[in-house]
């Protein structure tokens, strides 16, 4: 599958040159850069990108250009773009641009979430990557699906009692329907496996900020 990176991209191009380094893409693969308006500034950190992706990589660089004074109809447009990108594995980095900017982005991913996601933001000083869990996306999604007998399992887990055995006599439950609970929770990345004979699991942060 091939690979569709998502910049923000403000004055500076040095958070998307990072970014376009880091994940060693190839022909064939996208770049798309999101601003909020072709300032001079930006227009020079935009022409930078372009050349150097074109030049070493062989991809082109297409540019989109939001108004960050109209929520809706800017979340709009960046949703169009998810719609397109379906088929690709989509890489989004928010390092970049107004805090408008990427609240919109941040807000259209909620809106249309994607399952071949990886979402990023380097901090301001260069000093680390911070990668955001795609789950953390799809909270509303995960509290549908999280019945009150999901959320019974769900507690019991988190307060450190993950074998199925002992969860079904808590609850006086089949140990297969337990299961099938489990599966679901683990689904939504609110569990994680830690043994599978006998089946036992932990709760995630994701589970624990849930349940708060």
């Amino acid at each position: 599958m091939k690979n569709a990176l998502i910049l923000t991209l403000g004055f500076d191009e040095k958070f998307c040159y990072r970014a376009i380094l880091r994940h060693g893409l190839k022909e064939g693969d996208k770049i798309v850069l999101i601003t909020a308006g072709l300032v001079e500034k930006v227009k020079k950190a935009y022409e930078w990108i372009k050349s150097f992706a074109e030049r070493s990589y062989d991809i082109e660089v297409r540019l989109i250009q939001i108004n960050v004074r109209n929520f809706t109809e800017a979340i709009s447009k960046v949703t169009a773009l998810l719609d397109e990108l379906r088929d690709y594995n989509v890489i989004v980095n928010l390092s970049g641009g107004m805090r408008a900017l990427v609240i919109i982005v941040l807000l259209a991913l909620m809106i249309k979430p994607m399952r071949n996601l990886k979402l990023e933001i380097e901090l301001e000083d260069f000093s680390g990557l911070i990668e955001i869990s795609n789950n953390l996306l799809r909270i509303h999604e995960i509290k549908q699906i999280l019945t009150e007998e999901k959320v019974e399992i769900l507690s019991l887990i988190v307060q450190g009692k993950g074998s199925v055995k002992t969860i079904s006599e808590i609850l006086k439950k089949d140990a297969s329907t337990i299961r099938r609970h489990i599966s679901d929770l683990e689904r939504f990345g609110l569990i994680t496996v830690e043994k599978r004979k006998p089946l036992e699991v932990k709760a995630t942060e994701l589970a624990k900020l849930i349940l708060k």
